[in-house]
């Protein structure tokens, strides 16, 4: 029998990391088979008058417990997602509740899974009141019980993509339905499909080059819009690069480049990139001008553990700690060498 792998759970957005659906979850967790465990949801488009968090009328707030610091992985960031409630204050179901909730499941393993639900509660109640906080709670728990079982799910392994997508969304709509599914997964499914098509057109030997990007620009379009606006987010810095070198290569002058910059990404960014491009000269002569002192090293030095020792010290007196585990890595320097006795602190 061939061997299997695993769908992992959460979601398939391209460069994300599954992580393992947390043990220990709430006794609470919905299964697929309990209809009244998740109450109705809004899966219809948020309304224009759709009310934020911080616009939900609540009770005076009752007094908080000391805040439990944060897992490390969170420490400093910030919460990813949002809790969107219609005028009728309802929930309004959608994938930025996903990311809420991944938000806080990232740190699965550096704390228990109550901890973490507990986290995620407070944060639903922070941004939600009455009947959309209890609905956003239900889902988490169905969410939770979602990702355990796509964990458990297997598929053969030869299966070719589309199966495994297949393979997903049919538990996704077994724990979620239908409707709430679509609203919550429906434009990463896409985007997935989309991605399976580029890459069957790519290896079609039959299509010419211009076959192919006609094929590849007609899968774009059908993406929906939000998807393409952050596909393009995501590509365009890479874009920007090659565009910028191309104008270099034709011999374009500051003044010329940062016109394109302006034009292309509008003045306060022209100016950070331009900062960007004043520090990464400045490091490139400050590298380039130990290689030269290194250069001279090894050609004046004949003892090896000599030579080692001065460019040791000028490596030293050139960066800082952090900047010498970069010149290491660029230059492929060598460790710096252990002795027996443990070095003064100066």
């Amino acid at each position: 029998m061939a061997l299997v792998a695993v769908i992992g759970a959460g979601r398939l957005v391209s460069g994300e990391r599954t992580r393992p659906a947390p043990s220990g979850r709430s006794n609470g967790a919905a299964r697929p088979d309990r209809e009244g465990a998740l109450p109705a949801l809004s899966v219809a488009p948020a309304p224009t008058r759709v009310r934020q968090a911080l616009s939900v009328t609540r009770p005076p707030a009752a007094p908080r417990p000391p805040a439990i610091a944060a897992p490390p992985s969170l420490r400093g960031t910030e919460v990813d997602g949002a809790v969107t409630v219609d005028e009728r204050g309802g929930l309004v179901v959608g994938p930025e509740l996903l990311g809420l909730f991944d938000y806080f499941l990232s740190a699965t393993g550096e704390e228990p899974a109550p901890a973490i639900r507990a986290r995620v509660v407070a944060a639903i109640r922070e941004r939600a009141a009455g009947r959309a906080a209890e609905q956003a709670i239900a889902l988490f728990d169905r969410y939770l019980g979602y990702r355990e079982a796509a964990g458990e799910a297997r598929v053969e392994r030869e299966a070719d993509p589309a199966a495994r997508l297949a393979a997903l969304r049919a538990i996704r709509r077994a724990w979620f339905g239908e409707a709430a599914a679509a609203r919550l997964f429906g434009d990463e499914e896409r985007e997935i499909e989309a991605a399976i098509e580029e890459s069957r057109v790519l290896a079609d030997e039959a299509l010419s080059p211009e076959e192919r990007d006609a094929r590849i620009a007609e899968v774009e379009e059908a993406l929906p819009e939000a998807v393409r606006q952050a596909r393009e987010a995501a590509t365009r810095p890479l874009a920007q690069q090659a565009e910028e070198q191309a104008l270099r290569d034709a011999g374009a002058s500051d003044e010329e480049l940062r016109a394109h910059r302006v034009a292309t990404v509008g003045p306060e960014a022209a100016d950070r990139l331009a900062e960007l491009d004043r520090q990464r000269a400045a490091w490139q002569q400050r590298l380039d001008a130990f290689a030269g002192a290194r250069a001279d090293i090894e050609a004046t030095v004949a003892d090896p553990d000599a030579r080692r020792a001065e460019e040791e010290a000028l490596l030293e007196g050139s960066f800082t700690p952090e900047e010498r585990l970069r010149v290491r890595a660029i230059l492929n320097l060598a460790p710096p060498a252990v002795t027996g006795a443990p070095t003064a602190i100066r």
